[in-house]
Parts: structure tokens; C-alpha cells; sequence
């Protein structure tokens, strides 16, 4: 048996958020599994040719990575996602990994952070583990890109976890159902007179030079609720940076071993 695991995020070309992030990560699994081939892949294409054309660096996408595991030997293959739910870009790369299971003795995808009931509960003790401190007893948003085909219903059973480590919380999406100016309206009839509110990205990665949706939207989302009235304290680091998330992806990764 040879085990293979390959690490899958969208990327960035910004290099600290790289190295306190993905590689961070990357070293975290290879200190417990000291033994596997690990790769990293990123699935952005633009991101991939940026890296290659400006700074040399040469990242494959992810069929390319599985064959190259399969020509090394590898046996066992886990595919380790770095998404915060099951979304169309989890759901996307399940297809393609499944596409190509039969080269291996055995297949297994990691879950996103947000999978099922039980995920909700312990990533809701995560967060409280992780912003306690910063947040007290005001008003907690997180915000992730989230995607049209979003269950509202699933959002808020994770706020329902949320709320009890947290006064008022609340989860908004970029997309979807449940964006940020909703939010707002919900906030400012569940307790008008709690004007501080603690911004957190709820993404693997995040920052201001970092290539995603929500990254992109930040501060122009933390201006709109400035403008609103609000005192807002924003905390710019995606949730990688971390250690009690690194350790849910692990324990995902763990179960995907099994």
C-alpha cells in the first residue's frame, strides 16, 4: 500500500496568505502522516498560469495530479478539499475524482468544513474557541460566498449551533438567499440596540490580495455596514490561519482514512 493524499484549493499568488494557509496546512497533515505522497493542486486556471508566467511556480490541476499519483505508485488515494460546504465546486470536484477512482485500490474524499449536523455543532464550538475574546456579547456575521442552489434551511441550522456560544449571530452569503442586506434587517429587528458587530470571512483563505469572491467583496461589505450605523471590528484572515479549523479539516481527513 502507498498512500496519496492531494490537498485542493482554489489558490492564490499571494504568498504569505499561501504560506500561513495552504502550506501551513500541508505541513500540519504531513507531521500525522509522515509516510503519504502529498501534493497540493490548485483548481483557479488563471491563478495557475499567473503563478507559472510571473514567479515560475508550477501547479497542477487536479486530473493531472491523480495520474501523476497512479505513475508514482500510489495506491490509496485521499482527496482533501478545502471548502467551507458541500457546494457546486465540492460537488464539482467529487465528479472528477470519482471520474478517475478506478486506477486506485482505493478512493476517499475528505469532507468540507460544513457537512452535516455534527459539523455544525463542533465548528460552532470552534468559533466561539477562536473570536469569544473578540466578539463578547455583540453581534457576530460571517460571511461566505455561498451559491444560488444554497438550502436556507442548512444556514440556519448552523446559526442555530452558533447561537448558543454566541448573544446574535448570523451567517451571510455573497449569493444566494441570505445576503448581507437581509442580514442586516434581521440584525436591526432582533436587537436595535446592539451597534457592534464582529465581520469575520468564513473561507479557507482570505485576505486583501487574495483571489476569491468574498476576499474581493470585504471591505466594501464591511463600508455598507459601517454606513448602517454599525461599529464594526473586521478580522481579514481566513480561517486556515487557525489552529481549531486546521483541526477540523484533520478530523475530516482522519474519517476519510478510516
Amino acid at each position: 500500500m502507498k498512500q496519496g493524499i492531494i490537498i485542493v484549493n482554489k489558490g492564490t499568488m499571494d504568498k504569505e496568505v499561501r504560506r500561513r494557509c495552504i502550506e501551513d496546512f500541508m505541513f500540519s497533515v504531513g507531521d500525522r502522516i509522515p509516510d503519504a505522497d502529498m501534493v497540493c493542486v490548485y483548481t483557479d486556471d488563471g491563478i495557475r498560469k499567473r503563478l507559472r508566467e510571473e514567479t515560475g511556480e508550477k501547479y497542477q490541476n487536479l486530473k493531472a495530479a491523480i495520474l501523476s499519483m497512479k505513475d508514482r505508485g500510489v495506491t490509496d488515494l485521499i482527496v482533501v478539499p478545502t471548502e467551507i460546504h458541500d457546494g457546486p465546486e465540492f460537488k464539482k470536484m467529487k465528479e472528477e475524482v470519482t471520474g478517475l477512482a478506478s486506477i486506485f485500490k482505493t478512493v476517499n474524499i475528505s469532507k468540507p468544513l460544513l457537512y452535516d449536523e455534527a459539523d455544525y455543532e463542533i465548528t460552532a464550538r470552534a468559533m466561539h474557541g477562536a473570536f469569544k475574546e473578540t466578539v463578547k456579547d455583540d453581534i457576530l456575521v460571517l460571511i461566505t460566498a455561498g451559491h444560488k442552489t444554497d438550502a436556507v434551511e442548512e444556514l440556519k441550522a448552523f446559526e442555530t449551533h452558533l447561537a448558543k456560544y454566541f448573544n446574535e449571530c448570523y451567517v451571510a452569503t455573497l449569493y444566494g438567499e441570505r445576503k448581507l442586506y437581509k442580514i442586516i434587517k434581521d440584525i436591526n429587528v432582533a436587537n436595535a440596540s446592539s451597534r457592534r458587530i464582529v465581520f469575520i470571512p468564513m473561507e479557507f483563505i482570505a485576505g486583501e490580495t487574495v483571489e476569491n469572491d468574498v476576499s474581493q467583496e470585504y471591505t466594501s461589505l464591511v463600508l455598507r455596514l459601517e454606513e448602517e450605523g454599525y461599529a464594526v471590528d473586521s478580522i481579514f484572515k481566513g480561517l486556515a490561519e487557525y489552529d481549531d479549523f486546521q483541526r477540523l479539516y484533520m478530523r475530516h481527513l482522519y474519517d476519510a482514512l478510516r
